[in-house]
């Protein structure tokens, strides 16, 4: 099968998440106009940085003067569970040209990663993977540019209440998961009651951060089922 073809594939596949990116673009457009943010840096943020839970988690933050070193230690702490999602399919990208190599690594994101872990095996994986990403990227971008043009579309309590964005994200793959055979479940179960408890009393970037450590550390202890 060609590589268009399987993009093509990816794109029909990922078709009922893009309205959903597009609606969560426009969320963080317009809460990201709403607190401050220019919106040419929050286009071009959302342009080379493609994080939406990492890119809510900094709204709280968005200060002056930035405090450089808490937006950056917050973004790498909810974007651990990509190191995570990069690792279980680093044998399929290491198979494919640079080019599709790069492209799948900058739009790595966890509704493509779901996809890609259901049909893991298939040659042509990389390209329907970029074609499933590339169609959740650009709708992300329309809903962000549609948002600049909504200012304080939401309540500054709605902004702030939007640092959990990634435990959202946790909770829709988790979903995915679930009503697909498509790996180990109880990692993620585990995760979901983690960030359900630690909601009540940490901030959402460690609320994350704990969920996806207990998941990780779960699945390594998990017995293995032998065939």
């Amino acid at each position: 099968m060609s590589r268009k073809r399987a993009m093509t594939e990816g794109v029909k596949a990922t078709s009922g998440f893009a309205l959903g990116a597009v609606m969560f673009g426009l969320v963080f457009g317009s809460s990201a106009n709403a607190i401050g943010m220019p919106p040419d840096q929050n286009l071009f943020m959302s342009f080379i940085a493609f994080a939406g839970a990492a890119q809510f988690a900094v709204l709280p933050l968005w200060a002056h003067p930035l405090p450089w070193a808490a937006i950056a230690i917050s973004v790498a702490l909810v974007s651990t569970r990509n190191i995570l999602m990069g690792l279980s399919l680093s044998s399929e990208f290491r198979k494919a040209p640079w080019p599709l190599r790069l492209l799948a690594i900058h739009t790595l994101v966890d509704a493509s990663w779901a996809l890609a872990m259901r049909y893991k095996g298939r040659s042509d994986l990389v390209a329907f993977y970029c074609g499933s990403s590339l169609t959740l990227y650009v709708s992300w971008m329309v809903g962000v540019s549609v948002g600049n043009i909504l200012p304080e579309l939401l309540d500054p309590v709605t902004v702030g209440a939007l640092g959990f964005g990634g435990i959202l994200f946790l909770s829709l793959v988790l979903v995915m998961l679930t009503k697909n055979r498509i790996g180990p479940r109880l990692p993620w179960m585990v995760s979901a009651g983690v960030a359900i408890a630690l909601s009540e009393i940490a901030p959402p970037h460690l609320v994350l951060l704990g969920a996806v450590g207990s998941g990780a550390l779960f699945s390594i202890f998990l017995p293995r089922k032998t065939a």
